[in-house]
């Protein structure tokens, strides 16, 4: 535990904005319309745990009082080139709710199989602790090996609902039995700490709190220990599901049918058992020029300097995050608008790394060549984002009740996304008009039907997540995708009787046929690619 305090006040030197370079590596290169910065050993060994690059929208900036300039960050985790075996070993709590609700619609007998298969899927150099809560807090298993969990799955058969929801008291407990273990089985410094938290209810007893939930969480994170969440249904708190997931530095998911429970399982422990990086920290300190920097996404402070952390990164992800800046550009010629700071722990080695990317760019009074030197890419995706920043406010007006207001807004937002594409033509920005629309029909029909409220809210809530997690692509599947959406998809075109293949979950020709003969089937633009309009005919949206 020595060894990981040391690491992370390594990391908040950068968050601090030391300059100093921490681990092995250094960052160099460029690449047209932007920088290019990569983590470069010094010596033969394996690939960092991140690199990235970044577009900026105009290289050349058009002269002006003030310019609003787009900045789009791109991340990218290696694939694991090791084998299983020398993976670093995983710590593994449950933290299980048994409360009286989750005997509806066979939740528990799902819960039960899917805590089986996490416990059965951990290997000998693993530790696994199962805490289970309803208004009482009770530590079915502690910390131990994970070496013959025959009992330990006896006992999670036994798990019967009962009682209300202590929600902050069955966390508190499992982040307890995951910091306790490291010490107590001596498990090497290496060892991927973490918990997963499921509830189907609401916290009405013990700690209620929000930020006082978080706050435990954020300890959590702190000290090394990861906390995901998981909402089961539709009468949890997905605002404090999601709070605790990304005050934990962990993922939520929102799962509808508990059907899908022993998946979303198996998906977080994959992710787990493939982590690259850890305590990744953002932070872009803007120079003279900025007059006010915002990561989109996250909250902001409102001056030059901004920063944020981001959840673990496993092995083959890509994401991005988008940078938006007042730059005073009155001054021609040469401008410096900062750099942007990445921090993280390797999670194999356990070596700190860091990106510094200086972000540059020039201010002319010709107005073509400002023209001639745009990004379309970073502007698309700027049009992407701001969408889910209006979107967002808008489900809180929904939330509020003021759902004229919301669709209202939502209106004007799809007009103005079809203005900006009237120009820029791109097929990810009609894919999210199209997602809009849809939605826009669910909202006026969740409405109108108060006990589809909840899964509205859930459902929106949970792509405007991932998209602030840098994932951009919940409205829409097409071939090349791989993952649990697309198995989502493939089942669901196999029980719709056009899809005759495996449950592969990549997104290959049989699946994009299917697609079509569905689409021809419903009346739907048949182009093979599973937007928001199929997807909800299938019951996915």
């Amino acid at each position: 535990m020595g060894l990981m305090r040391g690491l992370r006040g390594a990391v908040a030197a950068v968050k601090n904005g030391s300059k100093a370079r921490l681990g092995a590596f250094f960052v160099a290169g460029a690449v047209a319309l932007g920088f290019f910065a990569a983590a470069i050993p010094l010596s033969a060994k394996p690939a960092p745990a991140l690199s990235s690059k970044f577009e900026i929208e105009r290289e050349q900036i058009y002269r002006g009082e003030t310019r609003t300039v787009y900045v789009l960050v791109h991340f990218a985790a290696p694939e694991l080139d090791i084998p299983q075996s020398k993976r670093p070993p995983l710590n593994l709590t449950l933290v299980l709710d048994r409360s009286g609700s989750m005997a509806d619609a066979g939740k528990i007998d799902y819960l039960r199989q899917a805590a089986k298969m996490a416990v059965r899927s951990l290997g000998d150099r693993d530790a696994i602790s199962v805490v289970e809560f309803d208004d009482q807090i009770t530590t079915m298993w502690p910390a131990s090996r994970a070496r013959d969990t025959s009992e330990l799955q006896a006992m999670i058969d036994e798990l019967a609902p009962r009682g209300s929801t202590n929600l902050a008291g069955g966390l508190e407990r499992g982040i307890d039995e995951a910091k306790a273990a490291d010490e107590k089985l001596g498990l090497p410094h290496d060892t991927l700490d973490h918990v997963i938290l499921l509830s189907d209810g609401l916290a009405n007893t013990g700690i209620t709190d929000h930020g006082a939930i978080a706050r435990m969480a954020n300890d959590a994170r702190n000290s090394g220990v990861r906390v995901s969440s998981i909402g089961l249904g539709r009468d949890y708190d997905e605002d404090l599901m999601q709070a605790i997931a990304e005050s934990g530095g962990g993922k939520y998911y929102y799962v509808e049918s508990p059907v899908q429970l022993a998946r979303i399982f198996e998906e977080e422990l994959k992710s787990a058992f493939a982590t690259r990086a850890r305590d990744v920290h953002l932070a872009f300190h803007g120079s003279g020029a900025v007059e006010r920097a915002e990561l989109i996404g996250f909250s902001s402070a409102g001056g030059r300097d901004v920063s944020a952390d981001w959840p673990d990164f496993y092995a083959g992800e890509t994401r991005s995050v988008l940078l938006r800046l007042e730059v005073d550009a009155r001054a021609e010629g040469p401008i410096d608008l900062g750099r942007f700071d990445v921090a993280w722990r390797d999670a194999e080695s356990g070596a700190s790394g860091t990106l510094d990317l200086p972000i540059r760019a020039n201010v002319t009074s010709d107005m073509a060549q400002s023209d001639k030197s745009l990004n379309r890419n970073v502007s698309v995706e700027a049009a992407l984002a701001e969408s889910e920043r209006s979107m967002a406010d808008n489900v809180k007006l929904y939330e509020k009740g003021k759902t004229d207001d919301a669709r209202k807004n939502n209106a004007a937002l799809i007009q103005d996304l079809k203005t900006r594409n009237g120009v820029l033509k791109d097929e990810r920005i009609s894919r999210k008009i199209e997602a809009l629309d849809v939605e826009e029909n669910q909202m006026a029909v969740a409405a109108a039907a108060p006990e589809q409220k909840a899964q509205y809210l859930k459902a929106t809530k949970q792509r405007l997540y991932q998209a602030k997690s840098g994932k951009r692509t919940g409205y829409v599947l097409q071939p090349g995708d791989k993952g649990m959406e697309v198995e989502q998809l493939q089942r669901s075109l196999a029980t719709a009787g056009v899809y005759k293949g495996k449950i592969t979950g990549v997104y290959d020709a049989p699946t994009s046929e299917a697609v079509k003969k569905y689409q021809q089937s419903k009346g739907i633009d048949s182009d093979g690619v599973a937007g928001a309009s199929t997807q909800q005919a299938l019951g996915l949206y």
